[in-house]
């Protein structure tokens, strides 16, 4: 198993599941941060009926939330949503902690791929880690994204035949990873 660790001046970067109302408050703060404030999202984009339905991982310096990431799961594969870091945070690897504690809960729930949707300027961040395009040669979906893949499994290299169909989450949301770190 990869660990990855981040710190930001001494302080170490911790990931916690929210398991309680406070913890899934400070994700929701922290996303509102992110894409309202910073990006202009509109609220009703952001927030919506799957929050409640899906698993937030929180990234912590000390007791301060400075990131996290929203976690929908489906039969064979989970997507990781929402991405974001506090701007003063970012470059301290907290969002590839974000997405590496996303790994390892899929791992631990039997999924076999991950599966996201993100802006195409984001790409290349989601590249470097290891994530593969779906298809290389279509051009972004009706809402602006690139959708991306890889497997679960550490070592493994993922092929698209593995992968979802193309899969129309939102139509209207492009806010996938646009506030990453």
């Amino acid at each position: 198993m990869t660990t990855i660790s981040a710190s930001i001046d001494g302080v170490p970067v911790t990931t916690r599941t929210a398991m309680k109302m406070e913890d899934s408050l400070q994700a929701f703060a922290v996303r509102a941060a992110c894409f309202i404030g910073e990006l202009d999202v509109p609220y009703t984009e952001e927030f919506d009926g799957h929050d409640f339905g899906a698993t937030h991982v929180v990234a912590y310096l000390g007791e301060e939330p400075v990131g996290t990431v929203r976690m929908r799961w489906f039969q064979a594969f989970a997507m990781p949503e929402r991405l974001c870091v506090i701007q003063r945070f970012r470059g301290h690897d907290v969002g590839r902690l974000l997405i590496e504690r996303c790994r390892n809960l899929a791992e631990s729930r039997g999924c076999t791929m991950l599966y996201v949707h993100v802006l195409p300027n984001d790409t290349a961040y989601w590249e470097k880690q290891g994530w593969r395009r779906l298809d290389p040669e279509a051009p972004p979906a009706l809402n602006g994204t690139v959708a991306l893949f890889r497997p679960v499994a550490e070592g493994k290299v993922a092929t698209v035949d593995q992968a979802p169909e193309v899969v129309t989450i939102r139509q209207d949301a492009p806010t996938a990873g646009a506030a990453r770190g």
